[in-house]
């Protein structure tokens, strides 16, 4: 009876677990990636614990895999990857999870640009032994928190200026926005955060094809459930990750991995988008779209990412940017970076409250069909799909900042 009684209890509990889209295991796993995260900023971690860590969570990740009606057995080579020249490193991309990082990490390690990268993965699969090569590398994939995600897209590719604003801004303005302006028609530069995530989610709803860079990260060309990968690694413990990775690959690298490199390629990421609003300007010739607020949009973006205190305002009036250089404004943005650098907590609580004030924007319904969208993801990798800081409305009111992260919108 008391055993009837104990299955009847793991019934129930199994099916508030598919009801709510979270389960235990899950929840435990994103504590434990938490943990790792802050671990990570006071000391090194063993290559035994990633290594446990790794391989239990493989277990749990398999476990989902069948939640999720996949297999894990099934025979394909329509994957993205990217692979070393010698033929010992599989990197599957994913958008918006370090992948930019990542591609120029194996670009310096390997003495192979982009193009050299994506023949090597091409020769692979063009191979009859195509499933025997791909077993014998060592696979990887980055992956990182869903509603992240989708925040760095919006800021990333439809805040900050870029000359995505003339195809994706446009495309997706067309798809969620009556009475679109001419200039929202031609140059897209006014997307919303609440329009992305309008997308998002009647795109995901209607099974139609999804951006490549707010696609659930387990789409088909990455899907754990489908490759084996070797290791996930998750842009919350990068750093550790990838000590973990390369030191491991270490005799089969061309280059010799150094620690530091992430530093320092964290740092060309972090000013690479100034090259796009140099380029977009010119672009945006003959509209009524402000010089001022094209400006100052990429100022507040270093504000939103944690890199300048928001006290610290942008430098420059209207009649400063008609011949405003590159450089100029590099070396504006760099000596309020420096400034910033010290306040750690204070940046961190930046990044936050742009995030917060960010969702606040969406209604509670897209909210909770937002959360279906990105299930499969949270369930695969470890994160809550309903995160207590961006659904407690009242939480979120509280924590909202009267600060405008957004200006020049």
């Amino acid at each position: 009876m008391r055993r009837k009684q104990i299955i009847l209890l793991f019934i129930i509990i199994f099916g508030l677990q598919l009801f709510t889209g979270i389960c235990y295991i899950a929840e435990d796993q994103n504590q434990k990636r938490e943990n790792s995260r802050n671990n990570q900023e006071d000391k090194c971690v063993s290559s035994n614990d990633i290594m446990v860590d790794n391989t239990n969570w493989f277990d749990t990740m398999y476990k989902a895999c069948r939640q999720l009606g996949y297999s894990v057995d099934v025979n394909s080579t329509n994957i993205r990857a990217h692979m070393s020249p010698n033929l010992k490193l599989l990197y599957c991309r994913v958008n918006k999870c370090a992948s930019t990082m990542t591609l120029e990490l194996l670009k310096q390690l390997f003495s192979c640009d982009t193009e050299c990268l994506i023949k090597n993965a091409e020769r692979v699969r063009l191979n009859t032994n195509a499933r025997q090569v791909m077993d014998d590398a060592f696979s990887f994939m980055v992956v990182r928190e869903p509603y992240g995600r989708l925040f760095s897209t919006y800021c990333n590719i439809f805040y900050f200026p870029k000359e995505d604003w003339l195809n994706r801004g446009t495309k997706l303005i067309k798809l969620t926005r009556l009475n679109i302006s001419y200039d929202s028609l031609t140059y897209g530069h006014d997307l919303s955060f609440s329009e992305l995530v309008k997308y998002t989610v009647d795109t995901y709803e209607n099974n139609d094809r999804l951006d490549e860079h707010v696609r659930p990260m387990h789409h088909k060309s990455c899907n754990p459930c489908v490759f084996k990968f070797d290791y996930i690694a998750h842009l919350e413990t990068l750093q550790n990750d990838f000590d973990f990775i390369f030191n491991n690959l270490q005799e089969e690298t061309v280059g010799m991995y150094q620690k530091d490199i992430l530093i320092s390629l964290k740092k060309w990421t972090t000013l690479g988008p100034i090259k796009h609003l140099f380029r977009t300007i010119p672009l945006l010739t003959g509209s009524n779209i402000s010089l001022y607020d094209v400006y100052l949009r990429a100022w507040c973006y270093y504000q939103i990412t944690g890199h300048v205190l928001k006290t610290i305002n942008f430098p420059y009036n209207e009649s400063d940017l008609n011949d405003i250089k590159k450089e100029d404004f590099l070396s504006e943005l760099t000596k309020a970076m420096n400034v910033s650098a010290v306040y750690k907590n204070e940046l961190k609580l930046q990044r936050a409250e742009a995030m917060i004030q960010a969702y606040s924007t969406i209604s509670d319904e897209y909210m909770e069909r937002l959360s279906n969208v990105v299930l499969g993801d949270c369930l695969l990798f470890g994160y809550d799909n309903k995160p207590a800081h961006i659904f407690d409305k009242i939480s979120c009111l509280q924590k909202k900042s009267n600060f405008d992260y957004f200006k020049g919108l």
